[in-house]
């Protein structure tokens, strides 16, 4: 192989690691950053369930 394919393959390795990283390694880093109980984690989720059917209701009712 010429030097440049090899410095290409290289590169989208290393594209195709931070990726990986980005969607698999990180979340779980940032979820394991401090202590959540159970309970609070649902809240949060629950009030983030809401704030997402809000915005999507107002987007629905700008287009109209």
């Amino acid at each position: 192989m010429a030097e440049g394919e090899t410095r290409e393959s290289i590169e989208k390795k290393i594209r195709k690691l931070r990726k990986d990283f980005q969607k698999n390694v990180q979340p779980v880093l940032r979820r394991h950053n401090y202590y959540l109980s159970k309970g609070e984690r649902r809240r949060i989720k629950k009030k983030k369930a809401i704030k997402r059917i809000q915005r999507r209701e107002r987007r629905l009712l700008r287009s109209a």
